[in-house]
């Protein structure tokens, strides 16, 4: 597993107590005008969104301007890294409605070209991992604050196998808590918590995944040749113990990115996991509480840290809190003679604002050879296309210019001016 090293990115800065009386007295003037206002930070959120125009049941869930953005952001990034395909997906937390659906491939020609791909499976890597640590906590035996120690970073599974840690070379993160974990992406600290929480009892942990609706749904209307999620167990007759090591960071399982996106969007949504859909129509329930109310809101804190102060920075946004997790995985290598070249997935799956979860996305790319990461590739991509939603009031955000006691609505126009001054 290759995992994520990235630059920094400043954390949305939290405010003192003076700062909240005056954001309390601007808020309280605007409740005329905004239904509904989230406080997080330094700005507001205005949970109306003139710009979505009223649909009726049958029409297409797809925003075009959105999808035309996101199609166009997906091309320059895939250009830039040398990557083969894509996809990005954009979709309403809570009604499951696709908003922006976008796969592309390079052609013959080094171009790229739009393409289907959406029930394209493959390993997701350290997306996973935040599948496997809830599975963990679901059964009691491990915490969130306890501390592993992942040593070095290197870990002899056993007489065969060692797992390493991205940072091996440096010394590895020595005793960290299964927090910190998920934040640093660490391969020995999830695959130890979920050796500890299952124990002897291995196909445990894959009935607690598919107790989570892990890998749902089977299909979606919409999406040619989606298929259940295909994944070794200790059922098959080939398994061998030490494989759960593996399967516990995202190795072991094939899976479509909106399949992963589903199980995000759980989160997001409070446990609650709703059916991805093209066409406007009745929310349909595919697991009304995914895991315990407790482990799901500790899941959401732990995601908001992988970004504010983990691998994720590339994905945050000084203008709204963002919340996710990064994965980057080796997927594929060719041979031309003695010479070889890996391919690589990258991803970043997550939702904002994290504080008030009202969009979920996935970006999944693939290249060739390194330099490869999903948080400071596919995170980006995940940054600018969150960037381009605000500017375009999904969600809508005001910034509280506190120096002339005024508000100002976020656009396209001053987005660069407010990013330079909260930095």
């Amino acid at each position: 597993m290759i995992d994520d090293e990235l630059q920094v990115l400043g954390k949305p800065r939290k405010m003192g107590k003076r700062e909240k009386w005056r954001v309390a007295i601007i808020a309280f003037s605007l409740l005329a005008v905004i239904v509904a206002l989230g406080i997080a930070g330094h700005y507001l959120i205005a949970n109306e969104h003139e710009e979505l125009p009223t649909k009726n049941p049958g029409d297409s869930t797809i925003v075009p301007e959105l999808q035309e953005s996101a199609d166009s952001l997906l091309n320059c990034w895939l250009d830039s890294i040398n990557g083969t395909q894509g996809q990005v997906i954009v979709m309403e937390v809570q009604t499951g409605e696709i908003l922006a659906m976008v796969g592309l491939e390079r052609n013959f020609e080094g171009k790229f070209q739009p393409c289907k791909n959406f029930a394209y499976q493959q390993e997701l890597g350290s997306l996973t991992k935040t599948a496997s640590l809830l599975a963990a906590l679901e059964t009691g035996e491990v915490r969130l604050n306890d501390v592993v120690d992942v040593g070095k970073g290197i870990y002899k599974v056993d007489e065969e196998r060692q797992m390493m840690d991205h940072n091996w070379r440096r010394g590895g993160y020595g005793e960290i808590t299964l927090d910190k974990a998920l934040e640093v992406s660490s391969n020995i600290g999830i695959g130890k918590a979920v050796v500890k929480a299952f124990g002897s009892n291995q196909q445990g942990f894959f009935d607690m995944l598919n107790k989570m609706s892990f890998g749902q749904p089977e299909q979606i209307d919409g999406i040619d040749g989606l298929k259940p999620t295909i994944y070794s167990s200790p059922k098959d007759s080939d398994w061998v113990n030490r494989r759960i090591w593996w399967s516990a960071i995202g190795y072991e399982r094939l899976i479509a990115p909106i399949q992963m996106l589903t199980f995000y969007n759980a989160i997001a949504n409070d446990g609650k996991m709703v059916k991805p859909m093209l066409k406007v129509g009745e929310v349909e329930v595919i697991n009304p509480q995914i895991a315990s109310t407790k482990n799901i809101k500790l899941m959401q804190e732990t995601l908001e840290h992988v970004v504010s102060r983990g691998l994720g920075r590339k994905a945050g946004t000084p203008l709204i809190l963002v919340a996710g997790k990064t994965g980057t995985s080796q997927v594929n290598e060719y041979y031309e003679g003695e010479a070889s070249v890996s391919e690589y997935q990258l991803a970043f799956c997550g939702y904002f604002p994290a504080d008030a979860p009202k969009y979920s996305m996935i970006v999944s790319m693939n290249k060739l050879g390194l330099p490869a990461s999903g948080g400071g590739m596919a995170g980006a991509l995940f940054h600018d296309i969150s960037e381009w939603m605000i500017t375009h009031n999904m969600p809508s955000v005001i910034m509280i210019d506190e120096e002339k006691n005024d508000t100002i609505k976020i656009t396209g126009e001053n987005l660069h001016s407010i990013i330079e001054s909260l930095e």
